[in-house]
């Protein structure tokens, strides 16, 4: 008799808990690796076999030797990275312990934002221009023939973290000099006007098997640095966008070489041009409710499918049938410790936000039209019922 599988999940923050529970759920055991300022989230202990933490998880000597320490008594048949800041330590895990799955390489076409443009561009994928800041004559020369306005992008970081919006050569290289050694670590890029579209998708045996396209509201660039609430809403089906999406989206998946996965893509549609250009992809489940207002609306847990694809045998997922109505959401930080929303009560509210300093809704509709009319109406009355606004540091 064969024995039980056994998956490896690394992640930082409280993250990926549907995902756990379902590969517990498929019979495997489940091991987790987190920091040791996590151990005391609540982890669903009781479907987890062994939680095991280390100090920094981009350490990636200590990761390395913690796992391969592990190994001599536990075999690892995967190794999965839930969140963001994971996808690149547990592909450096696979490549030194050649266990299967994605590789450094790939990886880095999820992780960083020069990689993932060089390899768009290289594929005939429309991006906006970008210069790396690498040499300073090409970097002049970039600001000499693109125009302003242009935004410094860390190469690594996670959704708009730490991207600045520049109108003057001065001030690039005003902020260039600051970085000092981490200059490579950026990119410049010319800033494109236009509505910001995040796709999220299944990817099995190299193929989109499902795939959700949605708006935001407010482009996470301008509500990073300007305030203001979190809205997203999923497109008309079928519509000349959604065609668009799917189609750049299915580029990105062959060109950067997804195999079996999931990626949370975002896109903007240059209000200039009417084209869709890429903008960044990731190998994980979107954040902010993302998941939640797919599955309100679909029926799909993306997590519980991603578990699936990943730790059923090759050849054996096969998408569910879904349904196929429209999701919304909108989500703040809330002034008041328990916000009341009760007086949002159309039949079209499928959820409710129970949080401290958090207020949310999630809609559905079989009309993507009254999706975006609830929003509409929804969206002044949460600025003046609830917004707080904390600036990033």
């Amino acid at each position: 008799m064969e024995s039980k599988k056994t998956v490896l999940c690394i992640v930082g923050a409280l993250f990926g808990r549907p995902f756990l529970l379902e590969a517990k759920r498929m019979g495997w055991n489940v091991h987790l690796l987190t920091e040791e300022r996590y151990l005391k989230e609540a982890w669903p202990r009781d479907q987890i076999d062994q939680v095991y933490a280390v100090p920094d998880l981009f350490d990636e000597k200590v990761v390395r030797n913690v796992v391969c320490y592990l190994s001599r008594v536990v075999k690892f048949d995967k190794i999965i990275g839930l969140g963001e800041f994971d996808i690149e330590v547990a592909a450096s895990i696979r490549e030194h312990t050649r266990i299967a799955g994605m590789g450094e390489t790939t990886s880095r076409y999820f992780r960083d934002k020069l990689a993932m443009r060089m390899k768009a561009k290289e594929d005939g994928i429309l991006i906006p221009e970008f210069v790396r800041i690498l040499n300073h004559a090409e970097v002049k020369e970039f600001m000499d023939t693109v125009p302003a306005p242009w935004v410094l992008k860390p190469r690594m970081g996670a959704s708009a973290s730490k991207v600045t919006k520049m109108f003057h050569p001065q001030e690039v290289w005003n902020e260039i000099e600051k970085l000092g050694d981490k200059q490579s670590s950026y990119l410049l890029e010319r800033y494109v006007a236009g509505d910001v579209f995040h796709v999220d998708s299944l990817v099995n045996d190299s193929k989109v098997v499902f795939a959700s396209c949605s708006k935001y509201g407010i482009p996470m660039l301008d509500l990073t640095t300007t305030g203001g609430i979190f809205t997203t809403r999923m497109i008309k089906r079928g519509s000349a966008d959604e065609k668009a999406l799917q189609k750049i989206n299915k580029d990105i998946t062959a060109s950067f070489g997804m195999v079996r996965g999931t990626m949370h893509n975002e896109y903007i549609k240059n209000k200039d041009d009417g084209k869709f250009y890429f903008l960044e992809a990731s190998a994980r489940i979107g954040g902010a409710r993302i998941p939640d207002v797919v599955f309100r609306s679909t029926g799909l847990c993306l997590w519980h499918e991603w578990a699936k694809i990943e730790l059923l045998p090759p050849g054996e997922y096969k998408l569910p049938n879904f349904d196929k109505l429209y999701g919304g959401g909108i989500f703040t930080l809330a002034r008041q410790d328990e916000p009341d929303t009760s007086v949002y009560n159309d039949p079209e509210v499928a959820w409710v936000q129970i949080k401290k300093n958090y207020a949310g809704l999630i809609l559905k509709s079989e009309n993507p039209v009254r999706i975006e009319e609830l929003l509409m109406n929804y969206y002044p009355r949460f600025v003046q019922d609830f917004m707080a606004h904390v600036p990033m540091k």
